[in-house]
This record gives structure tokens, C-alpha cells and sequence, in this order.
């Protein structure tokens, strides 16, 4: 590449960048990018419902109560107080499951695996709220049933 185009390049870009500093992104809504935006409030959280339909092989099962203030430190897991293998029958709460146990060189252990300790990673609470954009998705028919 020659050194005109290059600098026909280098003299695009500063309009470039002035076009981006006016747009709005996302869930933003029209706060500019460079000012800070707020914290959206927490969205009520569906009652207790009992287990909800997966949409897809492998979903992580959705949290049916509210997780605000769960602690999950080193030491404690909350989710574990009512889920883990000695505590579920008490407490009514489903079991972890058992590949939780396994870690990520396939031996089983007796707690929880470390990279499954994370629980609100990947289970997350259903809120009551209208989805952020549009959307058509469909789960995977009876498999979302069953």
C-alpha cells in the first residue's frame, strides 16, 4: 500500500469517531456513551412456581424464588443449604445434579466441583419483566415440556 491512500485513511477516521460519539447503544437508550448511566431497579422476580420448561438441551434449570443477598464466598454457598445431596431431602429442594461432582479432569468428589460452586453463573431467577428487543424465539417444541 502506497503512502497516499494511507493518508486519506489517517484523514477519515477523526469523522468516523465524531459519527460514533453521537449514536446511542443498546440498552442505554439515549444516554451518550461517555456519560455514566444508572443501574436499572431490580425486576420483580416470578412467586415460587416449581420448575419451569427448559427451551433448549442442556439449559441450566431457572431459579423459581428470589437469590438477592445469597452469599456464595470460599467458605459458604446459600444455594447450597437447601440443594447439596445431605440437605435436598429436608428441605423439598431439587438435588444438585450430579455432574456438578465432577471436576474438570472427570474425577468425581464429594462437594461440589470449584468450576460448578458458581451456581448464579449459569442458573439465574426468572423476572416478570418485557424483554429488552423484539424476538420470535420458540423453544424446542416438547422438549420444552417435558
Amino acid at each position: 500500500m502506497t503512502l497516499r491512500p494511507l493518508i486519506a485513511l489517517a484523514a477519515l477516521v477523526p469523522l468516523f469517531a465524531g459519527a460514533a460519539d453521537n449514536q446511542h447503544f443498546g440498552l442505554r437508550a439515549d444516554i451518550p456513551l461517555e456519560q455514566t448511566s444508572p443501574a436499572p431497579s431490580l425486576k420483580p422476580v416470578l412467586k415460587e412456581t416449581g420448575r419451569q420448561a427448559l427451551n433448549y438441551v442442556n439449559q441450566p434449570p431457572l431459579i423459581p424464588h428470589k437469590v438477592q443477598g445469597y452469599q456464595i464466598t470460599q467458605s459458604t454457598n446459600r444455594c447450597l443449604q437447601c440443594h447439596d445431596v445431605d440437605n435436598y431431602l429436608t428441605t423439598g429442594a431439587p438435588r444438585v445434579s450430579p455432574t456438578h461432582f465432577t471436576d474438570r479432569d472427570g474425577v468425581v468428589q464429594p462437594h461440589v466441583a470449584p468450576r460448578r460452586y458458581l451456581c448464579l453463573q449459569c442458573h439465574v431467577t426468572q423476572a416478570d419483566v418485557k424483554p429488552p428487543v423484539e424476538n420470535d424465539f420458540a423453544g424446542l417444541g416438547q422438549f420444552a415440556h417435558d
